[in-house]
């Protein structure tokens, strides 16, 4: 199917960003002026839906807010999402308190507000007994409820199911969660770490003695995750791969391999890495839906394939931690090609 003919559904969190911008990330027991005020969209699911928007997407996001956020309807219509399944809630707009110091960290406090209220499942009852949004990709975090998540997770049928379970569940969550429904999970080293302890439990290794490689394939090993693709981020080191049909070793011996793509050489330091990895997630899924809406690793998608969508992935990311801001520091696609012709 060609790319035109895809679209991808964000059911996920939209927020009022307030970011307080400081000489360093505030201590406990300590009051700190910030030399900078802004309120911005924010959310993950926003900010993804965004990202896949300028990456050169069909998107449409589906999520609450109160009323107090009707311009951030309004906002992210003009980045050209699809907004007909953003709802006003009785609560109010989530709200996240962002820090960024000077050397462009970052600490973030999570009000969920509206981003918990459950509109969407009650309106799609009312169209249907498990009726969800005809979609081809659909993308899901951990800012909302977890009974959404599991709606989405079980009424999209035929999508291909991308998460960024951030931030994690716990690990009961994790342990009861339908991994087997995702086929392509994104997580950065930390959180992947936490996945395998969770699921492994007595079983699992010591994770301080555990090579990130060996982490993903244990991960991977994991009876919850063996059909299901990882991309761990880890920062200013790149991305790591695995996908179990490409590299599962034939043999007990043979040692397992991965894709792995170093991050891109800034051309500019670094000023703020709150957005950067959803302006990955973002330019991931984008790339996933340009190979069609029923691609599938082994048939339609190679090596090749996601080695190119990686490398678009870290250039992305890359431009992103120059700017300030989360949304308003992701680069369009035009520009990102821009960026990569002068590394070619």
């Amino acid at each position: 199917m060609a790319d035109g003919k895809c679209i991808c559904t964000v059911r996920g969190s939209i927020n009022h960003d307030e970011y307080f911008h400081v000489q360093h990330i505030v201590r406990p027991g300590e009051t700190l002026s910030s030399r900078g005020h802004e309120s911005r969209v924010g959310g993950k699911g926003a900010n993804q839906a965004v990202a896949i928007a300028r990456a050169g997407g069909s998107v449409r996001f589906y999520g609450s807010i109160g009323q107090d956020g009707t311009w951030i309807k309004d906002r992210m219509e003009s980045y050209g999402i699809d907004v007909g399944g953003i709802l006003i809630a009785d609560e109010p707009t989530g709200r996240a308190i962002i820090q960024v110091d000077e050397e462009g960290e970052n600490s973030i406090i999570l009000f969920p507000g509206a981003n918990y209220s459950e509109l969407h499942e009650k309106t799609f009852t009312q169209q249907g007994d498990g009726w969800f949004p005809n979609t081809t990709h659909l993308l899901l975090q951990n800012e909302i409820p977890l009974r959404s998540t599991y709606y989405a997770l079980q009424n999209a049928k035929n999508a291909t199911v991308i998460m960024n379970p951030s931030p994690l569940p716990s690990a009961a969550e994790i342990r009861d969660f339908p991994w087997g429904k995702v086929d392509w999970l994104i997580v950065n080293e930390a959180e992947a770490r936490e996945l395998y302890q969770a699921t492994a439990g007595s079983r699992a290794k010591a994770p301080g003695s555990l090579s990130t490689r060996e982490l993903v394939f244990l991960l991977s090993a994991e009876p919850s995750f063996s059909t299901t693709n990882i991309v761990c981020t880890l920062g200013g080191d790149g991305v790591l791969v695995f996908v179990p049909r490409f590299h599962r070793p034939k043999t007990e011996h043979e040692a397992p391999s991965f894709l792995y793509l170093p991050a891109a050489k800034l051309l500019g330091d670094v000023r703020d890495t709150t957005g950067a990895g959803d302006c990955f997630t973002g330019y991931f899924v984008q790339g996933l839906m340009e190979l069609g809406a029923n691609a599938e690793v082994g048939n339609h998608i190679n090596e090749h394939d996601i080695a190119q969508i990686l490398k678009t992935c870290v250039h992305a990311a890359g431009m992103c931690v120059e700017q300030k801001g989360t949304i308003d520091s992701i680069p369009t696609r035009a520009q990102v090609e821009e960026r990569m012709s002068l590394r070619s």
